[in-house]
Parts: structure tokens; sequence; C-alpha cells
């Protein structure tokens, strides 16, 4: 693959993923609502996703996933319906006690984030869009070998961390500053407003 279709295509893609839509929003509240541990597994889930996509598109079967459409529509709206109960229950947390940012996260709930971010992703029009549409003007999708798609899924890994890390820490950091009942209340309204809103916008997209 010449260097400057990998260069082209990096840059596409970490600008594609930082502009803010459905995921990204999804991925803020998550942080806000939940901490950074489950923004990370929710950020893990997105990435396997645009590799779903980015592996599609690299063998040939982007056709196939435009014609899937019923498919990803039922990916899409149980992705939205997730996003909106976790924001429901994040805004009827605030009207309890707060618990406070520290809390304990077990490995079940880092699935159901990854989980999420992965249908969330995959029911994203943004990500589809990208990849049946934008990476073929940047790359040469009838020359791509093995090895090349194996680079641009290590392209895509880091890409996305690079992108979308930045969201979660600026989040988390939030998150942590607040310390009192109140405020700690209100992040939890916020928040939940936040993943009411992406799973709207997902479902509505």
């Amino acid at each position: 693959m010449p260097i400057e279709s990998l260069a082209a295509y990096t840059g596409a893609i970490i600008i594609a993923a930082m502009i803010p839509g459905p995921g990204v929003l999804a991925l803020v509240g998550c942080a806000l609502g939940r901490g950074s541990k489950m923004a990370s597994g929710f950020l893990i889930g997105m990435i396997f996703g645009d590799m779903v996509y980015l592996n599609l598109a690299a063998a040939g079967l982007a056709a196939l996933a435009q014609t899937m459409g019923e498919a990803f529509f039922v990916v899409k709206l149980l992705g939205a319906a997730y996003l909106i109960f976790l924001g429901i229950t994040l805004w009827r947390a605030a009207s309890k006690k707060a618990e406070g940012p520290a809390q304990t996260i077990n490995t079940h709930q880092l699935h159901k984030a990854t989980l999420f971010g992965f249908t969330t992703t995959l029911g994203n029009p943004k990500t589809m869009v990208f990849y049946m549409g934008v990476m073929p003007m940047v790359i040469d999708m009838n020359t791509l070998v093995l090895s090349d798609v194996a680079l641009l899924n290590t392209v895509n890994i880091f890409a996305l961390i690079i992108a979308l890390s930045p969201y979660i820490f600026a989040a988390s950091r939030a998150r942590k500053l607040l310390k009192s009942q109140t405020a700690v209340k209100r992040m939890n309204k916020g928040s939940g407003a936040v993943l009411i809103g992406a799973g709207g916008a997902v479902a509505l997209t």
C-alpha cells in the first residue's frame, strides 16, 4: 500500500472519529455517568464495530452491508434502547442518594459496555458512510492484500484511541472534580440526558 494512501486514511479516520456524533455523545455520557473504566469498555466495543465495517469494505462486501439494512436497523434500535435505558437509570438515580464518583465496576458491566459500544457503532450511519463512501476515496480497494487489511485494522485501533481518549479523559476529569452530593446529582442528570439524547440520535438517524 502506498504510504501516502495510508497517511490519508489515518488522517481521515482520526478526523471522522473526532467529529461529535451519536457514538461520541454516548461515550461522553458513559464516562460522565459511569467513569473511565466503563467508557473504556464502551470504546473497545466501538473499535470492534469499526473493524467490522472496515473488513466488510476490504472484502468487497460494501453492497452486502448496504442490503442488510433491516439487520443493521434492528441492531441500531437495540443500541439506542440501551442508551436511553442507561440515561433514564442515571436520571432516576439523581433523585436518590448520590453514590459519588468512586464506584466498583465488575467484569459483567464492562462486557455490557463493550457490547453496547459495538452495537452503537454498527447502528451509527456516520460509521457506515465512512467505510462505504469515504474509505474508497483514499484507499484503492482493488489492490488491497491481506497484509494491507491487517495494517489498516492496526491503524484503526490506534487512531480511534487517539481520537476518542481525550473525550473520556475530559469527561472523567469533570466527574472527579464534582465532590458534593448536589454536584453529583446534577452530573447524573446531565449524563443521563446526554445518553438519552445519544440514544435518540442513533434511533432517528
